[in-house]
C-alpha cells in the first residue's frame, strides 16, 4: 500500500478513484479528506515513502486494526496502551534514576558552591582539595549523573510523540491509501483524517495537560520527577537558590498554564487522530505515575522515596516516641516505682532466721 503514485489532479478526480458512488456521503467525505490533505501540502503525484519509525508505527496500527477487527479509534487506543506497557520498564528506571539523583544532587551542589567560593577567596589548597572531591564524586556516580531520569523523556517519550504525530498525519494525508481511516467518523467527528469541527478534542487534550500541570507540576507526568528534584534542591539550598532563579523558573506554573491554553488554537487544524493518541497517552501516563507513586509499589519496585517522604521519615526518626522504641528502652525510661516495684535501696531487709 505504500510507494503508490497517485495521479495528479484536483481532489475530486483523486477521490473518484476510491470507487465510491458519485454524490454519495462516502464520496463527499473522501473529497473533503483529499482537499484537506492538499491544503496541508501533500503532493499526491509523489510516492508515499514514510520514515522507518513512522512506517513501523503505521504497520502496527494497521495490524491491530486488521487482526483485532476493531475500529481505527480502538486500534489507536490499543496500540498506545501497548506501547505504554512495553516501555513501562524504561519509565520505572527513569523514576528510580530521578529519585536517586534527588538524593545525591544536593551534595554535588554543595561541593561546587564551596569550590567556587574558595576559588574566589584565593585559597588554592582548599580549592584543589574540593576539586579532587568533585572528581571522586563524578567517578563514583558517573560524569553524566545529572541526566538521570531524563533519558526516558529524551530517548523514548519524545520520539514516540513525534512518530505518532507523523503517523497520524500520514494516515490523514493519504486517504487514497488508507480509506478506512478517512471514512471512520466516531462520536461527533466527521473523520479521523479531518479536524474536529467543534474543537472538543483539542480542548480535552489541553484540559489533561492543564490538570497534569496543576497536580504534578508538569504537563507530561514523565517530567514530574525532574520538577520534584528542582523543588527539593531549592528547599535545601534556601534563599540563595531562590535569588538566582530565572524568569522561567519563577513563572513556570503560569507558563505551563499559558501553553495549555494556547495549545487549543494552535492545533485546531490537526487531524482528530492526532488527539486520540495524545489524549490516550497523557491519560495512561497520569494513571501509570499515580500508581507508581503508591508506597506499596515503590517498595515492590525498589524505587527510592521522594524528597518530602525522606524529610518526613527523618523527622519521625528524630522524635522517636516511646511507643516506637524497643521494649527494653521503654522500660528504662519509666521512673522507678511506676511499674509496681520498689527500688532495691528501699526494699526491706529479709528477716533473720531463728
Amino acid at each position: 500500500r505504500r510507494g503508490i503514485v497517485g495521479p495528479a489532479g484536483p481532489a475530486q478526480a483523486l477521490a473518484a478513484e476510491a470507487g465510491f458512488p458519485e454524490a454519495s456521503m462516502s464520496r463527499l467525505l473522501m473529497e473533503r479528506c483529499m482537499e484537506a490533505a492538499v491544503a496541508r501540502g501533500v503532493d499526491f503525484s509523489a510516492p508515499y515513502e514514510p520514515w522507518a519509525p513512522v512506517d513501523m508505527m503505521q504497520t502496527l496500527l494497521v495490524d491491530v486494526h486488521d487482526y483485532c477487527g476493531c475500529s481505527w479509534l480502538s486500534a489507536i487506543v490499543v496500540a498506545c496502551l501497548g506501547i505504554r506497557i512495553v516501555t513501562l520498564p524504561v519509565s520505572i528506571a527513569s523514576i528510580r534514576g530521578s529519585r536517586e539523583k534527588a538524593l545525591i544532587q544536593p551534595r554535588f551542589m554543595e561541593l561546587t558552591t564551596r569550590h567556587k567560593q574558595t576559588s574566589l577567596d584565593g585559597d588554592q589548597t582548599q580549592a584543589q582539595e574540593l576539586a579532587r572531591e568533585i572528581q571522586a564524586f563524578q567517578q563514583k556516580h558517573g560524569r553524566f549523573f545529572m541526566m538521570k531520569g531524563t533519558w526516558n523523556l529524551l530517548c523514548v517519550q519524545m520520539p514516540i510523540y513525534i512518530t505518532a504525530f507523523w503517523t497520524m498525519r500520514g494516515f490523514a494525508g493519504h486517504p487514497n491509501l488508507f480509506p478506512g481511516f478517512a471514512m471512520e467518523a466516531p462520536l461527533w467527528l466527521d473523520s479521523l483524517a479531518l479536524a474536529d469541527p467543534y474543537a472538543l478534542m483539542p480542548l480535552l487534550t489541553a484540559g489533561i495537560m492543564l490538570t497534569n500541570g496543576e497536580i504534578f507540576g508538569s504537563i507530561d507526568t514523565e517530567t514530574a520527577g525532574a520538577q520534584e528534584q528542582i523543588k527539593a534542591l531549592q528547599a535545601q539550598v534556601g534563599d540563595a537558590a531562590n535569588s538566582t532563579q530565572t524568569f522561567m523558573e519563577r513563572n513556570q506554573k503560569w507558563i505551563m498554564r499559558f501553553a495549555a491554553v494556547a495549545f487549543v488554537p494552535m492545533t485546531m487544524s490537526f487531524p482528530a487522530g492526532v488527539f486520540v493518541f495524545m489524549s490516550t497517552n497523557l491519560l495512561a501516563s497520569t494513571a501509570q505515575n499515580r500508581l507508581l507513586r503508591h508506597p506499596a509499589m515503590e517498595r515492590l519496585l525498589d524505587i527510592p522515596p521522594r524528597p518530602e517522604q525522606q524529610k518526613a521519615a527523618a523527622a519521625a526518626a528524630a522524635v522517636m516516641t516511646p511507643a516506637l522504641l524497643p521494649l527494653g528502652a521503654s522500660l528504662k525510661q519509666v521512673p522507678s516505682g511506676k511499674l509496681g516495684t520498689v527500688s532495691p535501696a528501699k526494699r526491706p531487709a529479709p528477716a533473720a532466721k531463728a
